[in-house]
C-alpha cells in the first residue's frame, strides 16, 4: 500500500506542470529507488542504497541521494554521445526506458554493443525463479537459494527439459574465498564482511551444482508479467549484473535482493521490511500471493526432480527381477558384472531399463569424485546399454507439493501437560524457521529438521517459565532407501542451547551442545536410526561438562498426514547418577490442513514422565 500511495503520488506530481516542472519528483517515486536499489531502512537510518560500485552512480553521492542520481543521469541521456565513451543509455537501459515513460523524452542515438548483445539474447525471455531446496551441507544454505531464471520464449514440448539447460540463471551470492574458515565465514555472514553480487550464467550450469552433486530438487517458478514491465525489468538486471552488493546471510541474501529487484516492477512489499531475517521461502510464498495489473504474479510452478530424485523414481518403477538385477549387476562400487545371470534372464526393454537406472546413479557419483573406477565403470555400461534398443522405463511425473502450497515455516503450539512431578500446566511453544522431522516434506529437505530459535514456555497458576530455548537443531538421517553403492548414508545430529536437565524441574535449565553421527535404514514406512557422539554442558545442575551421548530412535511415516518419532536418548559423563540421564520421546503428529496439526506426545527420564496434547497452528 506504502509503494501504491507513493506512485500516486509522483503521478499526481508529474501531471502538476510541465514536464521538466516535474522531474524532479521522480526522484522519490519507488520505482526510481529501486532501480537504485534504495532498500526499506530503519526509523533512524540513513537511506542509502544496497549497491556498493562508485560505477553503478552518475552522482558524487548518488549512492545516498537519489535526487541527485536522477538530475545526474537526465543529464547524461541528454548528453550527445562522446567517441570511444559508453553513453549513459547503453549503461543503463532500464533508467532510460523508465524515464521516457514517465516524460515522454527521447535519447540521443548511441552505440551500444553489450547491450544489444544482451537485449538479442534476451529481450524476449520469460522471467521466472528458480528455487533449489535446503542443503545442510553449508548453513548459508540451510533454507534453500534463489536465482532468478530467463527463459526462452517458442519451445516446443518435447525440447522442453532440453531447452531448460540453455537458459539463463542469475545468481545472487557472497563472494567467499576458498580457503575461509567456518567460523569466520559465520561470523563475517551475519555480522557483516562479505560483499555480493548477480552473475549469469546458463542453466546448466546451476543445475549441476545444485540437482547433480549436491541433489536438491528445484522449482521453477514462471511470472506472468505484461510485456511493457518484463521489458523494464531485463533491461535492470543488465545493469545490475557484476555490480557489488552487501550482504548478510539473514536480512540482505539471494531472496531479499530477488525480492527488492522484483518490486521494481511489482507494486507490493515482496518481503516484511520488520522482519529481522528474509528466508527465500518467504519470497516464493509473498510472490505466490502478489498480484500485477489485478492478475495473479505467479503464472505456474513446475518440479525439476534432483539426479537423487531420478534414480530413486527409476529404481522404484523397476520389477522385483529388474531390481535383482542391478544388486547383482553392481554389489559395491569397485566391482561391476554385466555377464550375471540375472541379467541376461531379462528382456531386451528391461535390461535398458536396469542399465538406464544404474547410469543415472553413475552421473551423481560423476559430481562428486573423479576416482578411476567411475570412467572405467561408465564405459562399461554405455557399451552394453548402446548394445540394447531405444526406450526403457520412462520417469513418472512430479507428484511433490510446491514449497508455495507446503506447511509454513513458523509455528505457534498451544498443549495441556500433565507432569507426574509437577502436576498440570500448559505449554506455548514458538518456532519462527523451520521445520522438524514429524513436518519436514519433501519441498524441503525429507528426513530431517532444521528448527531456528525454537522456545517453550510453562504455564502454570501463577508462574511463566522458560523451559526451553534452542538456537539451532539440526538433523539429517540421510536416509539410505535404495541398495546403490556410495550413496551418501551419514546420519547426523548437531544443536544447541537451553534446556532443563530434568523433566520435574522447570528452574534447572542448562546450557548445551550436542554433536551426534551415525546410521540410518529405509525399512517401508519405517525409518530407525542410531548414532554416536558427546555433550558439552554446563553443570550448574548436573555433574560432567562433556559427556558421552547415544541416541537410537524410529520415525515412521504412516500415510501423507500421520507421522511417528520414537526417540531414547542415553547421555552420561561417567562421573555417577547425577552426570546420568535417559530421555525417551514419542510423538505422533496429525495434520489437519496446510497451517494446522494435532500432536500427541510423551516424554520420560529418570526422574518424572510428562504427557502433552496440543494443537499446532504454522504461518
Amino acid at each position: 500500500m506504502q509503494r501504491l500511495l507513493m506512485a500516486l503520488s509522483a503521478c499526481l506530481c508529474l501531471q502538476a506542470g510541465a514536464t521538466q516542472a516535474a522531474e524532479p519528483a521522480l526522484f522519490n517515486h519507488p520505482q526510481w529507488r529501486s532501480l537504485l536499489h534504495f532498500d526499506q531502512v530503519g526509523m533512524f537510518s540513513q537511506p542509502r542504497s544496497a549497491v556498493l560500485d562508485e560505477a553503478f552512480f552518475l552522482a558524487e553521492d548518488g549512492r545516498l541521494n537519489p535526487e541527485a542520481e536522477l538530475l545526474a543521469t537526465l543529464t547524461a541521456l541528454r548528453t550527445l554521445p562522446q567517441k570511444d565513451e559508453l553513453h549513459a543509455r547503453c549503461l543503463f537501459p532500464a533508467r532510460a526506458l523508465w524515464l521516457t515513460q514517465m516524460t515522454g523524452e527521447q535519447w540521443p542515438e548511441a552505440a551500444c554493443p553489450d547491450w544489444e548483445i544482451w537485449q538479442a539474447q534476451h529481450g524476449d525471455s520469460q522471467v521466472g525463479l528458480m528455487f533449489a531446496s535446503g542443503y545442510l551441507g553449508n548453513p548459508a544454505s540451510f533454507f534453500g537459494h534463489l536465482m532468478l531464471h530467463l527463459e526462452q520464449e517458442n519451445k516446443e514440448a518435447s525440447d522442453v527439459t532440453f531447452s531448460r539447460l540453455l537458459d539463463t540463471s542469475l545468481n545472487f551470492g557472497a563472494e567467499v574465498p576458498d580457503d575461509e574458515g567456518l567460523v569466520v565465514y559465520m561470523g563475517k555472514g551475519v555480522f557483516g564482511g562479505y560483499e555480493a553480487r548477480y552473475s549469469h550464467a546458463p542453466f546448466y550450469r546451476n543445475n549441476t551444482v545444485y540437482s547433480e552433486r549436491e541433489m536438491r530438487d528445484l522449482w521453477h517458478y514462471r511470472l506472468d508479467l505484461p510485456p511493457a514491465k518484463r521489458e523494464l525489468l531485463v533491461a535492470h538486471l543488465f545493469e545490475v549484473i557484476g555490480q557489488d552488493f552487501d550482504y548478510l546471510f539473514l536480512t540482505q541474501n539471494c531472496a531479499s535482493r530477488i525480492a527488492r529487484t522484483l518490486e521494481l516492477v511489482v507494486d507490493e512489499d515482496l518481503t516484511p521490511g520488520y522482519a529481522p531475517w528474509v528466508a527465500p521461502e518467504t519470497l516464493v510464498r509473498a510472490m505466490s500471493q502478489a498480484s500485477i495489473d489485478g492478475q495473479p504474479l505467479l503464472k505456474n510452478a513446475e518440479h525439476v526432480p534432483s539426479r537423487r530424485l531420478q534414480t530413486e523414481w527409476r529404481y522404484q518403477a523397476l520389477t522385483y527381477e529388474e531390481q535383482r538385477a542391478i544388486q547383482s549387476i553392481w554389489p559395491d562400487i569397485e566391482h561391476l558384472n554385466l555377464d550375471t545371470e540375472v541379467l541376461g534372464q531379462l528382456p531386451s526393454k528391461s535390461q535398458a531399463s536396469v542399465l538406464d537406472t544404474l547410469l543415472s546413479h553413475l552421473a551423481f557419483l560423476k559430481q562428486t569424485g573423479d576416482e578411476a573406477y567411475v570412467a572405467d565403470t561408465e564405459r562399461r555400461l554405455l557399451q552394453a546399454r548402446l548394445a540394447l534398443p531405444s526406450g526403457g522405463q520412462s520417469l513418472p511425473p512430479s507428484e511433490l507439493v510446491a514449497l508455495h502450497e507446503a506447511t509454513p515455516p513458523a509455528l505457534v503450539r498451544l498443549e495441556g501437560i500433565y507432569n507426574s512431578h509437577q502436576g498440570e500446566a500448559a505449554r506455548l511453544t514458538l518456532r519462527p524457521l523451520q521445520y522438524d522431522l514429524l513436518d519436514s516434506n519433501t519441498s524441503r529437505m525429507p528426513n530431517a529438521a532444521l528448527e531456528i530459535g525454537r522456545t517453550e514456555l510453562a504455564l502454570t497458576e501463577n508462574t511463566l517459565r522458560l523451559r526451553r530455548l534452542s538456537l539451532f537443531h539440526v538433523t539429517n538421517l540421510h536416509a539410505r532407501s535404495l541398495p546403490l553403492p556410495a550413496l551418501p548414508s551419514v546420519a547426523w545430529h548437531a544443536s544447541g542451547g537451553i534446556e532443563r536437565s530434568r523433566l520435574g524441574c522447570n528452574g534447572c535449565l542448562e546450557g548445551q551442545a550436542t554433536l551426534l553421527a551415525g546410521k540410518s535404514y529405509q525399512f517401508g514406512r519405517h525409518l530407525p536410526f542410531g548414532m554416536l557422539g558427546g555433550q558439552l554442558r554446563t553443570e550448574r545442575h548436573q555433574t560432567g561438562s562433556l559427556a558421552p551421548a547415544v541416541q537410537l530412535g524410529v520415525l515412521s511415516n504412516w500415510a501423507p498426514d500421520h507421522r511417528t518419532l520414537l526417540q531414547a536418548t542415553h547421555v552420561d559423563s561417567l562421573q555417577g547418577e547425577a552426570g546420568r540421564r535417559t530421555l525417551w520421546h514419542f510423538q505422533h503428529r496429525v495434520a489437519l490442513g496446510e497451517t494446522l496439526d494435532a500432536r500427541i506426545g510423551i516424554e520420560s527420564d529418570n526422574y518424572s514422565e510428562e504427557v502433552s496434547v496440543g494443537f499446532s497452528w504454522y504461518f
